[in-house]
């Protein structure tokens, strides 16, 4: 089948690689504009278009992908089908019509749940234990297109974003090939969503990140992992930016001193902070204009660590 590959970020290049590899042929791929990036704002290809270009397709960057003159170039492709994932742009009927195949897209959770914009981050955050990865086809509508096929995957206490991410991207490589293979045979299957069990996730803002230490410390850890590495979720100390990394919580009766309050450091643990019902033990983080770092190794070299306190505030 010969594929029109739409991404951007780097859980994208999960499914270009494993179309890459397949039977199925990538005619070309279609990722955002670069983005300046940095303090010199040098302009930076997204993740899809840079390996795309290493496994040597033509890459269109549209500033509107729905834009009449674009859609003519895509025709020239004589392609079967598109597949999206993770592409953050809305594509109009025309778009979608354009060829016989119509738009498949590799969406990161299962359906009718987290439709929108964050669903690998929102199940972490809401401390769900499983996910998983939909393949479905596109419509007008978010993300409530009927369903190909649906792969779940268990989540680890701890797991961060990042560890997620990359099992949630290998999982939808291999079930958008297994989609396609099946689409080309006539046997895929076609299942209507149940809408009224829909729910939704938006696009992470700078007020997710905002680490509130009101909430009760297993809230807190799961925002943290959900957000981990990047864009990080941040609290301040001593009025500076403070990113956290990589936490675990303990859950115990006893409090360990005022919410957001560093009471010291387990060495095999990690740094102690207090929290609502229980202990947020620091395992990674990355002060202001620092590099991420050991949590311990970043304590003992605190000056006057004594009295210590993280807020959501300067």
């Amino acid at each position: 089948m010969k594929v029109i590959f739409m991404g951007s970020p780097d859980f994208s290049v999960y499914g270009l690689e494993a179309l890459d590899r397949s039977h199925h042929e990538i005619v070309s791929v279609v990722s955002r504009v670069d983005k300046a990036k940095g303090r010199k704002k040098v302009l930076q290809p997204t993740a899809v278009k840079k390996r795309a270009l290493e496994l040597g397709y033509p890459v269109f960057t549209p500033e509107n992908v729905n834009d009449s003159a674009f859609l003519e170039e895509l025709k020239k492709t004589d392609a079967d089908v598109i597949v999206v994932s993770a592409f953050g742009r809305i594509l109009k009927k025309e778009i979608l019509e354009l060829f016989p195949f119509g738009v498949i897209n590799i969406h990161g959770s299962l359906l009718p749940e987290y439709r929108g914009a964050s669903p690998m981050n929102a199940v972490l955050c809401d401390g769900r234990s499983e996910t998983g990865i939909t393949i479905m086809y596109m419509n007008e509508g978010m993300d409530e297109g009927d369903i190909l096929s649906a792969g779940k995957l268990d989540i680890g206490e701890n797991e961060t974003f990042d560890a997620l991410k990359e099992r949630m991207g290998k999982l939808g490589g291999e079930m958008i090939v297994s989609a396609l293979t099946d689409l080309e045979a006539g046997t895929a299957s076609r299942i209507p969503q149940d809408h009224a069990n829909a729910t939704y996730c938006q696009l992470l803002t700078r007020e997710n990140e905002r680490i509130s230490w009101e909430k009760p410390g297993k809230d807190i850890h799961n925002q943290i992992r959900s957000l981990s590495a990047n864009p990080g979720a941040f609290s301040y100390l001593r009025g500076d930016p403070f990113k956290l990394i990589e936490t675990s919580f303990e859950e115990t009766d006893v409090s360990r001193g005022l919410p957001g309050e560093i009471f010291g450091f387990e060495k095999k643990i990690g740094v102690g902070v207090g929290v609502k019902g229980g202990i947020l033990w620091l395992k990674k983080v990355k002060p202001l204009g620092k590099k991420e770092m050991n949590a311990v190794d970043w304590y003992r070299g605190v000056r006057e660590p004594e009295g210590l306190r993280f807020t959501s505030e300067k």
